[in-house]
């Protein structure tokens, strides 16, 4: 489940970056019927991958007339920049959440297309994921930080 998991996640992400507002409404037989697959599918990563603690709210709607609407929810500080301390030295603490609030921020100022922010967002989970030592993911992290600002 995981691959087709990851095709929904990324389905759901690109949708949600090109719209100018921060949700989406989506049908969730008419999005299954798309990804080739099974409602219940669609339903399990929404629940896992587009919960509260991950940055989202999902409102869900069942029945002939149902939806599924994804609001991102916005960091507490707006255009909130991860603090580099000085060059050497990696992000203080910075969260996957962090990120793609960041991400989000560059494609509203058009810095950044939406193809380049879900690259950059699976780039930086698979750094969490696969980088167990907090400090040498903070440095790669920092390290591309700096290159985005710069460009």
């Amino acid at each position: 489940m995981s691959i087709l998991a990851d095709k929904i996640e990324q389905f759901i992400l690109h949708k949600l970056l090109e719209e100018e507002e921060e949700n989406i409404v989506l049908r969730r037989n008419e999005l299954a019927d798309e990804l080739n697959c099974a409602p219940s599918q669609i339903s399990y990563v929404l629940s896992t991958r587009f919960s509260n603690d991950k940055g989202f709210l999902v409102e869900s709607r069942r029945g002939s007339g149902g939806f599924v609407r994804i609001v991102r929810l916005r960091p507490k500080q707006q255009d909130r920049t991860p603090v580099l301390l000085e060059e050497r030295l990696p992000a203080v603490s910075i969260t996957l959440d962090d990120l793609d609030g960041f991400l989000f921020q560059l494609i509203k100022q058009h810095r950044m297309t939406n193809r380049e922010a879900i690259l950059m967002h699976q780039t930086f989970d698979a750094l969490y994921k696969e980088i167990d030592d907090e400090a040498k993911r903070l440095a790669v992290i920092s390290r591309i930080l700096r290159h985005l600002n710069t460009h």
